[in-house]
């Protein structure tokens, strides 16, 4: 591998594999000589097709060897080990938000949030969360978001959780084709009170005031919510699942019109039989 153009390597369709396989093989010296080949050019590789799973693979490759070592009561070396790698952190932190928006780009923030030691991956979740925002309507961006939910603190996980629910948000990002990824992902992975939170802002029902509306009879009849309204009755608990069923089944001929609402309906009628 020395021997070669490593960068040429690292952009090629097969070099880049060549590298993968050294960066995951070989002993964690010679990793970190390997990857000085990198400084300078990281967001080259990010954005190429080949590139960016190089520097997938430094990240996982590199922090395991970190965690690895403070595991082993050597924090001087974990310390040292990410050091070696901060330059790929910089770059992703500087250019968060550019990156989790682009079709390789995210796909190297969420390794950095998945794998990172912990100091790293803070500085990049902070970063990140200045523009979350943004990123839970995006095609690539909803699955960075997803990955502070898998992977994120506590603090990140709320932020996401007041962006999906504020001011009704939730009506128009669970009919949203990228933010409805988002809304689906906390009601399969979220913590026990974030998975409630949604689910009551789904069984609002504001009829009775001018202008009101259910927000789950809306999600019921449109084509992209109806999934997120069939994944919150399958993972409801008894008290919430009847209250779902009650609501749906009480708005069962409003429904019946929707050609979308029927996926939720068929739910419904097996409950019944």
């Amino acid at each position: 591998v020395y021997g070669q153009d490593v960068v040429t390597l690292c952009l090629h369709m097969h070099g880049c594999r060549v590298i993968q396989k050294a960066i995951r093989c070989l002993e964690q010296e010679d990793v970190s000589k390997l990857i000085t080949e990198f400084h300078d050019k990281v967001l080259a590789f990010i954005h190429d097709p080949n590139g960016n799973h190089v520097i997938q693979r430094c990240i996982q490759v590199m922090s395991s060897f970190a965690k690895t070592a403070a595991h082993n009561d050597n924090p001087d070396l974990a310390s040292s080990l990410s050091d070696e790698m901060q330059f790929i952190v910089d770059d992703i932190v500087s250019n968060v938000e550019s990156l989790s928006t682009h079709r390789y780009g995210c796909r190297v923030v969420q390794r950095a949030i998945e794998h990172c030691v912990e100091d790293q991956k803070n500085e990049v979740l902070e970063n990140m969360m200045s523009c979350h925002q943004k990123l839970v309507v995006d095609q690539y961006g909803n699955y960075v978001v997803q990955q502070v939910l898998a992977c994120g603190s506590e603090a990140h996980q709320a932020a996401v959780l007041e962006t999906l629910t504020e001011n009704g948000a939730l009506l128009a990002l669970s009919k949203h084709k990228y933010a409805s990824n988002v809304v689906e992902s906390v009601l399969v992975h979220g913590k026990p009170r974030h998975k409630e939170k949604i689910l009551e802002e789904m069984l609002k029902d504001t009829r009775g005031e001018v202008g009101g509306y259910c927000c789950v009879v809306e999600l019921a009849k449109d084509p992209i919510a109806n999934y997120v309204v069939n994944k919150a009755i399958e993972i409801s608990q008894s008290g919430q699942k009847e209250r779902f069923f009650e609501v749906i089944s009480s708005s069962r001929q409003e429904l019946s019109k929707s050609p979308y609402a029927k996926y939720v309906l068929q739910r419904i009628a097996k409950r019944d039989k």
